[in-house]
């Protein structure tokens, strides 16, 4: 895939990457969540309905408060569709990633959409914050991915010493790993029957 198919945006998120230096509280709260009036019940983002998807209890809870109240989100009438996107790279890291998109509300349907494909933070990506950022986004008539460049299916990441050595391989002569990692999920999303893959966007948080 040619750089100039992608749309490179980037957003600072100090604030969820220091959740990682509190990821030792693992309540089952903060493990599995389930969105009162931001999800549907079909809703699945993991194959692990019980991964965890925030640094403690109290996140959750605060970053279920935002996305019930997010206005965007509110004054959508139609529905949110979400699956695991499991896929394997070349080099064998499987992706447990998850896939993103909304019916009705006005939407056009029949018709490939603009692609969005989230990388996430240093935590991975079982992230209630990502989802909700998905969410969002898929309101407006976007198909979005969130890509694990991690490979993680139980929200693992919120533990530094597993997520450390993952994220290790990526260091210094290790870049170029990423980058072909990050250009395979964005062809992935390119290639969901959902996508115009002309129209694409490809949106990191720093970590």
């Amino acid at each position: 895939m040619s750089d100039r198919t992608l749309t490179l945006l980037l957003a600072t998120g100090a604030t969820f990457a220091c959740a990682s230096l509190v990821a030792r509280v693992r309540s089952r709260a903060a493990r599995r969540l389930t969105m009162s009036g931001a999800a549907e019940p079909a809703v699945r983002w993991a194959l692990d309905d019980d991964a965890r998807t925030a640094a403690s209890a109290d996140q959750a809870h605060i970053l279920a408060q935002a996305w019930g109240s997010d206005p965007e989100v509110g004054v959508f009438g139609g529905t949110l569709c979400a699956e695991p996107f499991v896929r394997t790279t070349t080099d064998g890291l499987v992706m447990h990633g998850s896939l993103a998109y909304c019916t009705g509300g006005g939407l056009r349907e029949g018709s490939p959409r603009p692609g969005v494909c989230l990388v996430h933070t240093a935590v991975g990506p079982q992230d209630l914050y990502l989802r909700w950022r998905a969410h969002a986004l898929a309101t407006r008539g976007y198909v979005v991915l969130i890509a694990d460049l991690l490979g993680d299916p139980h929200g693992d990441g919120w533990e530094p010493a597993w997520c450390g050595p993952r994220r290790e391989v990526y260091t210094g002569e290790g870049r170029p790993l990423l980058q072909r990692r990050t250009r395979e999920a964005l062809q992935q999303l390119a290639e969901s029957p959902l996508v115009d893959a002309s129209r694409l966007a490809l949106v990191g948080w720093s970590s």
